[in-house]
């Protein structure tokens, strides 16, 4: 029997995905897929290929065109988790009574951990009946299965505000106290964006006006009145920069044996925008998922056009030598140009002929 091995991916990512994983929640967003030529199942489109190189290109013969990409990492200033609570039972007041008991449980818990009373909301969803499958024997013919009520199922969200993120994983443990296991997502808030799109324009304008002065500095002269504008702006949350992957590793078997292969876990981590589209990058280190906020501005200046060539004629200087060898210097009118002169017109003659 041989076997064959293959490393996957390296540890370092492994447990780069577990430190922040679970600020996405459990709620899933619908991504592509690759597979590499090995038994990994990667789920990463947000990453961009490696080895592309920057390309320089040509807008046009008499316009030049200027952008500046820009991006600024924001830690959230308040976060919102949403837990999931499912309660089953055999009547209504019973499911109603149950759910209402894990909620105030966990909203004890809670205020023990300084959330207080007016972060913690509570959302209806939903409250239906259960049915099962109930079997119907009859002689001489097929059987019957008929729904019955078994009984009742509710369901509600927990939301719950906090302002520091380290609170994430408290809260998560006093929700596993009361048999509340899912977090199904976890919201970011940023005050005042205007004032982070501001500060970003103000640094993007700032580098295309340098990019300006290095233009004139190589002879290219842009016209001012002529130009034209565009710029787009946009944020991305840390709940749409997860992705996944499988690290393991799988021996292969000849066709005579069986192999029973064992479910593998898989592993997510926060992958944050690539800075390599950027020239502008404010607050860059980041050790914790952050709300990335993105400018882009476009200026098209037409090149002024090079004034045309004056032509000079110099007259020229004729200088005499005197026997004593004095040089002085002669002054010579030009011969005016005789202009032809047209031919004038004959007067009409009429010639009256002699009468006898």
């Amino acid at each position: 029997m041989r076997y064959s091995f293959f490393l996957l991916l390296a540890c370092f990512f492994l447990g780069q995905g577990l430190v922040f994983g679970q600020a996405r929640g459990n709620a899933r967003r619908s991504k592509g897929n690759y597979k590499a030529k090995s038994n990994s199942n990667y789920q990463a489109p947000l990453l961009q290929p490696e080895g592309d190189l920057p390309r320089a290109s040509f807008f046009s013969h008499d316009e030049v065109l200027l952008e500046v990409h820009a991006l600024s990492n924001q830690k959230a200033s308040s976060y919102l988790a949403i837990f999931n609570i499912r309660q089953l039972g055999k009547t209504a007041e019973e499911t109603d009574r149950l759910l209402q008991e894990r909620f105030r449980n966990f909203k004890r818990k809670l205020q023990a951990l300084g959330v207080a009373e007016q972060d913690i909301h509570l959302d209806m969803l939903s409250f239906v009946p259960v049915y099962e499958l109930e079997e119907e024997k009859k002689l001489f013919s097929p059987k019957t299965y008929n729904e019955v009520p078994k009984g009742f199922e509710m369901q509600q969200n927990v939301h719950v505000s906090y302002r520091n993120a380290a609170q994430l994983g408290a809260i998560v443990s006093a929700a596993a106290q009361v048999e509340i296991y899912d977090l199904a997502k976890v919201e970011y808030f940023v005050e005042n964006t205007a004032a982070v799109y501001e500060e970003l324009r103000k640094e993007a304008l700032a580098y295309l006006m340098r990019e300006m002065i290095e233009l004139e500095k190589i002879g290219l002269e842009l016209d001012l009145a002529s130009r034209r504008m565009a710029e787009a702006e946009g944020a991305v949350y840390p709940a749409e920069r997860y992705a996944s992957y499988q690290a393991f590793s799988s021996p292969s078997l000849d066709g005579k044996n069986r192999l029973a292969l064992q479910e593998k876990a898989q592993t997510q981590y926060y992958a944050p925008m690539p800075y390599n589209d950027f020239e502008i990058i404010l607050n860059p280190e980041i050790q914790e998922p952050a709300v990335q906020f993105m400018y882009h501005i476009q200026f098209a200046f037409k090149l002024k056009k090079p004034a045309p060539e004056v032509k000079i004629e110099k007259e020229k200087e004729f200088i005499w030598i005197t026997p004593q060898g004095d040089m002085r210097l002669l002054k010579v009118e030009k011969a005016k140009e005789k202009r032809p002169q047209a031919r004038r017109p004959k007067p009409n003659t009429t010639v009256i002929p002699e009468t006898n």
